[in-house]
């Protein structure tokens, strides 16, 4: 009993508790500064376990210096000298811990294991993980990067196969909008569906740490969604729920903000209270609406670039949305990104589509402000008005909004490319690819950017890449075939504008393409011949005068241009960039019309 007095009056007289509790506040200061850097710079989760395990270590260290120290750093007296001037014999024997256990050793140790820590952190950002052998993937990493693979359907029905799809699509959605991840986008893990791939080799293709599947059952009034997330190397779950309810709008987009913020702690990833707020508030609470919302966008995806009917069911769908819910924001989003692909692939002129777009967009946002598709869609619209630096800060709200959105990035890149900001272009281009690796829609845009700015070995690089996946791919033969002609190549570029035409008859801007082609190898008559097909309206009138120009009819080009500016000249946006219009370019008529562009 004396001996435990003793103890505890000689941590007393030694500061110990002080000191403890010194080194605990401290400790915890470091952990929060190591959290917080650890998430800011996307380091795995088991670096703050890293410096919670070396302040462990100090801490023996710091309590056993304290002891040999006598508390703050007053040295321990010398025991006194026995009769004869001899010390007791213990004496000798604290003299080495003295010298060893010193405050300013405890000091130096602990930056020694700060640096060490920081050293390690340095190394892992700069040079990665280890990979496994032709795996691509990261061994033991938690990055924050994630693949939602599409959601399968219990039933085998269409009407089941477009609900799963539509859940998945809004969960793709909800996750992009948080910071910090990088979230694969839809046309990249489209391809995985049903697939009997392992997670690691879908993950080394996709780039990714994590995989989240999911399952589908709506039976009745009931709607069951089973999802799990996994590490993709160790195809360990990480997380994994089973929402049960009652089939409600409210109650599915209950479960996809469950999951987004489900993945997001799990990915040591912080929400920030502006995107925890447009979580908790649903699109719509009406179900009628929310399933022709979720039918348009299946058709949209399925139709885009592709078929007129189909571009036109799908903005059926999304008009009686709206028709059901007034106040679906969404549906009103979708419906002017509908009217800008009419726009964009020649089946509607300008003057058709771009009020009704514009419409749509503003209502969307008069709506809900905080919509990123709608500020997308509505700076398409102001940049096809060349309202160029409203249609830019739209282009950045959006991607403040969603900077995981793959389609944001190649729609402003659209703009910079009128604009000639050539650099900054292709590098949007290159993210929207990382951000959908296997999307061949942004590696055409991609492939169109690089011949467009002049890039042409580029060009044709990108779009033979496409052909290798899809050997009648339209957007791929169209570049390639530009590409190849101004690079020299009339041969191939004329072969692969021709396969344009024999692929997709109906495609407008076939005939006009094939017709430059011809008219840039001097093969005239076939250039004229070519030309007859296309009818001069909309965006026809540009591409007819981009023609006629090459065939030296410069005064019947730009009564073509006047007519387009006067009618469509969105359409004219990037004329200026475009080296196929290089016939045109000496006429001083011009730069006139590109000054009036606003372009120069």
């Amino acid at each position: 009993m004396n001996g435990i007095k003793m103890l505890i009056s000689e941590i007393h007289g030694r500061s110990i508790w002080q000191i403890l509790g010194l080194y605990v506040l401290g400790s915890w200061i470091v952990l929060q500064v190591v959290d917080v850097l650890s998430n800011t710079i996307g380091l795995p989760e088991w670096f703050p376990r890293f410096a919670l395990a070396l302040l462990t270590i100090g801490l023996p260290v710091v309590l056993a210096t304290a002891v040999v120290q006598k508390g703050f750093g007053a040295a321990r007296p010398a025991p006194a000298a026995q009769e004869g001037g001899q010390t007791p014999a213990t004496a000798p024997s604290i003299a080495p811990a003295q010298g060893l256990l010193t405050w300013r050793n405890a000091v130096l140790g602990g930056l020694a294991a700060f640096a060490l820590w920081g050293v390690v952190a340095t190394a892992w950002l700069f040079f990665g993980p280890p990979t496994a052998a032709g795996s691509g993937a990261p061994l033991g990493a938690a990055s924050r990067t994630v693949a939602v693979l599409p959601f399968a359907s219990v039933g085998e029905d269409e009407e089941s196969r477009v609900f799963a799809s539509g859940i998945h699509d809004d969960v793709l959605t909800q996750l992009t909008r948080i910071d910090g991840l990088t979230v694969i986008s839809r046309a990249s893990v489209a391809r995985y569906a049903d697939t009997q791939r392992k997670m690691s080799e879908i993950a080394a293709a996709l780039g990714v740490a994590h995989l989240l599947e999911g399952v589908v059952r709506r039976a009745g009034d009931r709607v069951r969604v089973n999802v799990q997330l996994s590490d993709a190397l160790t195809e360990r779950q990480v997380w994994a729920e089973t929402y049960d309810a009652e089939l409600t709008a409210a109650n599915i987009f209950a479960i996809q903000s469950d999951i987004a913020r489900h993945v997001a702690q799990e990915l040591r990833t912080t929400l920030m209270p502006d995107v925890e707020e447009r979580l908790a508030v649903p699109p719509t609470d009406n179900l009628e609406a929310y399933e022709l919302y979720s039918r348009g966008q299946y058709l949209y995806r399925r139709a885009r670039g592709d078929t007129r009917a189909g571009l036109d069911e799908a903005a059926e769908l999304f008009k009686r949305a709206v028709d059901v819910d007034p106040g679906f924001a969404a549906a009103y989003a979708a419906l002017a990104d509908v009217h800008l692909q009419r726009w964009s692939d020649g089946f509607m002129s300008g003057e058709e589509a771009l009020p009704r777009a514009r419409d749509a967009a503003e209502r969307a946002l008069d709506l809900d402000a905080t919509l990123a598709a709608a500020h997308t869609s509505l700076a398409d619209v102001l940049n096809a008005e060349l309202r160029f630096e409203e249609a830019e800060r739209s282009y950045r709200r959006a991607l403040e909004l969603n900077p995981g959105s793959a389609d944001a990035h190649r729609r402003f890149a659209h703009l910079l490319l009128g604009m000639g900001r050539y650099d900054e272009l292709v590098r949007l281009l290159r993210r929207a690819v990382e951000l959908d690796p296997l999307s061949i829609g942004y590696r055409l845009s991609l492939a169109s950017g690089l011949w467009f700015t002049r890039d042409y070995e580029g060009g044709i690089a990108e779009a033979r890449k496409i052909l290798e996946l899809e050997p009648d791919n339209r957007g791929a033969l169209y570049s390639l075939g530009f590409a190849s002609v101004l690079n020299g190549d009339h041969e191939q570029g004329i072969a692969a504008l021709e396969r344009v035409v024999e692929v997709e008859p109906g495609y407008p801007f076939g005939p006009p393409g094939l017709a430059w082609a011809y008219a840039r190898a001097g093969r005239r008559a076939e250039a004229m011949e070519m030309l007859q097909q296309v009818e001069p309206r909309g965006q026809m009138l540009k591409e007819s005068a981009i023609v006629l120009g090459e065939l030296g009819n410069l005064d019947r080009a730009f009564e073509y241009l006047e007519r387009a500016y006067a009618e469509d000249p969105g359409s004219l946006t990037y004329l200026g960039s475009d080296p196929t219009a290089d016939a045109l370019k000496a006429d001083p008529r011009f730069d006139e019309l590109l000054a009036r562009l606003g372009v120069r």
